[in-house]
């Protein structure tokens, strides 16, 4: 299972450009509502040797105790990842590298906007985890938590605290997308043990690309203020395969164009918070003719599970939700009900439509896919 976690709160965290009275005020400058995250060094305003960096947070509110009342749930078995839409990427130098990390301080996301004018100062900023300005509550710059650390950047001090042992970096992906898809699951596996509290997650350029002299750029994402369906992701995934084919006969799907599949008992919508199971029925599309007392359109049959995956797809934009995986949307089978698969409805949003797609391989090492489109479609309703 693929479970979608959406964040409750991001902002960035911008350096500023100089130590002028003007970036004075820009280091307490709070984004919090901006549709935009940025991970950024830029050279700064005056084309002096200075730079200005700025910084990622979010944060995830994770129910453990709904995961962990699964009987399928193991963390020794799972994985976690942060994903970041990208929206706008300027990299006119070497490809970045970034660090992500568990935040060792709370902190206010706070309403203010890059652009405002005067700037907004009340909430998370370079300076401080949240309050306002010169009498806000600053990030730590020495003295720092149990296990924590921080550092500045060029013009300023602040910009965050972090775990240092949930450090990882993150190579960033040169596929078209630009997307960020960051395994995360050391730092969600300690947040479920209560290692350590869980105050959200940094992202910023390695501290060597921060102060090295070859990395500049700009790598923009949609925030969770983001009119669209790409706000900040975090997918915990697991496999919760169940299988039992006792009594049932497989599906042949020698000739891949020759079956079909379709849900039995679509439901239609669903409500938010629910977990849902879609039971996924094959059939032959010409089966050979035979007498009997029953149709033989009753008779399950199961495909087998480790051939078969799923994934869910916005039907308006067609972008896919829950994406493909070899291990974690695999589907199940129950000797009653055939093959199906679970999920959970608040890992997609509200009063949209989806649809389901499966992915078929002959073998288990081929990557010769065939797909098969569910033609019902579900809602997801509050």
């Amino acid at each position: 299972m693929i479970y979608s976690i959406y964040t409750n709160q991001d902002t960035t965290l911008y350096e500023g450009n100089s130590v002028s009275a003007t970036a004075d005020i820009i280091k307490y400058r709070n984004t919090g509502i901006d549709e935009i995250l940025e991970i950024s060094k830029i050279v700064s305003s005056s084309n002096t040797a200075g730079t200005y960096i700025s910084r990622v947070l979010t944060q995830f509110n994770i129910d453990f105790a709904k995961l962990n009342a699964g009987a399928e749930f193991n963390w020794a078995s799972s994985s976690a990842y942060l994903n970041l839409y990208a929206t706008e990427v300027i990299q006119p130098s070497a490809t970045p590298t970034f660090t992500i990390a568990a935040i060792s301080q709370s902190w206010v996301e706070g309403k203010g906007r890059e652009n405002n004018k005067p700037v907004t100062t009340d909430g998370s900023s370079w300076t401080n985890r949240f309050g306002d300005g010169g009498s806000g509550s600053p990030w730590k710059t020495g003295s720092f938590n149990a296990g924590s650390n921080g550092n500045g950047g060029q013009a300023f001090n602040g910009g965050g605290t972090w775990y240092v042992d949930s450090s990882s970096t993150y190579n960033y992906p040169t596929n078209e997308s630009q997307d960020f898809r960051a395994n995360v699951t050391d730092i969600v596996a300690a947040w479920s043990s209560s290692h350590f509290p869980n105050y959200g997650m940094i992202a910023a350029l390695t501290a060597s690309n921060e102060t090295g002299p070859t990395i500049f750029g700009s790598h923009k994402f949609f925030s969770r203020n983001t009119h669209t369906i790409y706000p900040p992701r975090l997918e915990i995934c697991w496999d919760d395969k169940y299988w039992d084919t006792s009594g049932l006969t497989a599906l042949n799907v020698q000739d891949t164009g020759a079956v079909f599949f379709y849900l039995k008992n679509n439901g239609g919508t669903y409500k938010r918070g629910s977990k849902i199971r879609f039971n996924i029925n094959g059939r032959e599309k010409y089966p050979v003719k035979t007498y009997g007392t029953t149709s033989a359109e009753l008779d399950i049959k199961h495909v087998l599970g480790d051939r078969v995956c799923y994934s869910i797809i916005d039907c308006k934009t067609n972008e896919t939700v829950i994406p493909y995986d070899a291990v974690y949307t695999n589907i199940s089978c129950n000797a009653t009900i055939g093959n199906f698969f679970d999920i959970y409805s608040d890992s997609l949003f509200e009063e949209r439509y989806y649809k389901i797609q499966l992915r078929y391989r002959p073998t288990t090492s081929s990557i010769d896919y065939t797909y098969y489109d569910i033609k019902d479609t579900f809602k997801v309703v509050r």
